[in-house]
C-alpha cells in the first residue's frame, strides 16, 4: 500500500511539474495579483491596432479606447477572479455601454465568465462562451 501511494504522489507530481502552463496551480491571490496591470488588446490581424487598453485594479476594469477619428471613450465594469484545480477564470461584469467599443466588444458579449488560458510573460489571453454557443476570445499584451 505504501508503495502504491509512493507511485501515484510521484505520477501527479510528474504531471504536475509536466504542465505547460502552471497558471492553472495559481492562488487566485496571486492570479489577481498577476492581471491588475494595464492591458493592450491585441488583434488576431497583425495590421489592424485597436487603440484599446484595459486596466484591472481592485476588481474594476477601465477600458479607454480611441476611434477612427481619435476621440477617446472610457467603459467600466467589474472583473472578479476563480481559480478551480484544473482552470481559472476572470468574470467581467457590470458593462453598460451603448455601442462597440474599438475592438468590437458588445457589452453583452463581455458580461460573462472567461477562462483565463494564458496569463504569463506579459501575455494575457481569455476565451469565453458566447450566447450562441461560439468560442470568442481576447489576446492582450502588457503595457
Amino acid at each position: 500500500m505504501k508503495n502504491l501511494l509512493l507511485l501515484a504522489f510521484s505520477f501527479m507530481l510528474l504531471t504536475v511539474a509536466g504542465c505547460e502552463n502552471n497558471d492553472l496551480l495559481l492562488s487566485e491571490k496571486k492570479l489577481n495579483s498577476k492581471i491588475q496591470n494595464n492591458w493592450k488588446v491585441l488583434s488576431a490581424s497583425t495590421t489592424t491596432d485597436y487603440n484599446e487598453i484595459w486596466s484591472f485594479r481592485d476588481g474594476k476594469v477601465v477600458i479607454i479606447s480611441k476611434d477612427e477619428t481619435g476621440a477617446e471613450k472610457t467603459v467600466t465594469g467589474n472583473y472578479s477572479v476563480d481559480a478551480k484545480i484544473n482552470n481559472a477564470y476572470v468574470t467581467l461584469s457590470g458593462f453598460t455601454y451603448p455601442n462597440q467599443i474599438a475592438s468590437h466588444w458588445l457589452a453583452s458579449e463581455l458580461n460573462r465568465k472567461w477562462t483565463i488560458v494564458e496569463l504569463d510573460n506579459g501575455v494575457m489571453y481569455i476565451s469565453g462562451i458566447d450566447d450562441k454557443n461560439v468560442i470568442r476570445s481576447i489576446e492582450f499584451a502588457q503595457r
